[in-house]
C-alpha cells in the first residue's frame, strides 16, 4: 500500500521528468531548428540582395543608354545589406583586376575593374556588381547571376565583339544593420566606338583573387561552349587560363569574315548616403 511519502516522491519524479523531456526538446531545437531557421530567413534575404543588385545593374546601364547619355545624371538605390540575424556591409573597391584587350598581338586598351559588394549572414555570403555583371560567392566559390557586358554578333557576314566596361570610382566599407542608399553618378558619358577590321581580339582578365579568376574563366567558358553548339560565323573562339589568377578569350576571323570591336565605357563615381 503506498504511503504519502511514496506519493509525494512520484510526484517529485514525474515533475523531474517532465522538465527533462522539455529541456531535451529546447535542446534539439536549438541544435536543428534554430540553425534552419536561420539558413531559409538569410536565403531568402540573399535572393532579396540579388534581386537589389539587379536593379542596380539595369538603373546604371539606363545612365548611358542612347537618349540618356549627358553627364550629371544618377540614381540612388537601396542595398538591403543587413539580414535577420547579422549586421552586413558594403563595400567599394577599386582596381580588383585589369581587363586587357590585345588586337592582332598589340595592346589596343585596359581597364582597372571596380566592385560594388555587400557581405551578410553568418555564412559569410557575398553578392556584388562588377565589369556590368551581378555575381553571388558563396563559401569562396562564385557564379555569375547575369555576366559582363561581352557579346559576339554576325551582321551580315560582319563580326562584331560588343564590349561595355563601365569604370567606377569610390572607395568605402560601410557597416549597418539597415539597408544603405548608394548613390550612382554618371561622371563620363561613353558613345560605342568602332574600331578598324582585326584578325584577332584577346581579352584577358588579370584578378587580385584566384575566386575572381574562375569566375571569369566561367565566363569565357560559356561563350567558348555556346559558340561550339551554336556557332557565330566567321569566328573561332577559344577560351583558357594563362594563369592561376588570370582568364583569356581569344577570338580570330576566318578569311572571309571581317572582325570589329565596338567598345562603350561610361565613368561612374559611387557613394553612399544617410549612414
Amino acid at each position: 500500500m503506498m504511503t504519502k511519502r511514496d506519493s509525494g516522491l512520484s510526484i517529485a519524479v514525474g515533475f523531474v521528468m517532465v522538465l527533462m523531456v522539455i529541456a531535451m526538446i529546447i535542446g534539439m531545437w536549438a541544435v536543428v531548428g534554430i540553425p534552419e531557421q536561420i539558413r531559409d530567413a538569410e536565403e531568402y534575404h540573399a535572393v532579396k540582395v540579388t534581386n537589389a543588385f539587379l536593379d542596380y545593374k539595369i538603373a546604371v546601364d539606363n545612365l548611358n543608354q542612347s537618349g540618356n547619355r549627358w553627364a550629371g545624371v544618377s540614381v540612388s538605390m537601396l542595398i538591403p545589406a543587413a539580414s535577420a540575424y547579422a549586421d552586413g556591409a558594403l563595400f567599394m573597391e577599386e582596381g580588383v583586376g585589369t581587363l586587357s584587350i590585345d588586337v592582332d598581338g598589340t595592346l589596343y586598351s585596359t581597364a582597372e575593374i571596380s566592385r560594388l559588394y555587400t557581405t551578410f549572414g553568418t555564412t559569410n555570403t557575398r553578392i556584388g556588381y562588377e565589369a556590368g555583371g551581378v555575381y553571388r560567392n558563396d563559401y569562396g566559390s562564385a557564379v555569375w547571376v547575369t555576366p559582363p557586358s561581352l557579346t559576339i554578333d554576325n551582321s551580315s557576314g560582319d563580326i562584331y565583339v560588343n564590349m561595355v566596361i563601365p569604370k567606377m570610382q569610390g572607395s568605402f566599407a560601410v557597416g549597418s544593420s539597415e539597408g544603405i542608399p548608394v548613390d550612382t553618378l554618371l561622371v563620363n558619358p561613353s558613345s560605342p566606338s568602332l574600331g578598324p577590321e582585326y584578325h584577332m581580339i584577346t581579352i584577358t582578365y588579370e584578378a587580385d583573387d584566384r575566386w575572381d579568376a574562375l569566375l571569369w574563366s566561367a565566363f569565357f567558358n560559356e561563350i567558348n561552349e555556346t559558340n561550339i553548339w551554336n556557332p557565330v560565323e566567321g569566328v573561332s573562339i577559344e577560351s583558357s587560363m594563362p594563369t592561376q589568377t588570370s582568364a583569356s578569350l581569344k577570338i580570330t576571323k576566318d578569311s572571309s569574315a571581317n572582325l570589329y570591336l565596338t567598345m562603350t565605357t561610361p565613368e561612374y563615381r559611387v557613394d553612399v548616403r544617410g549612414v
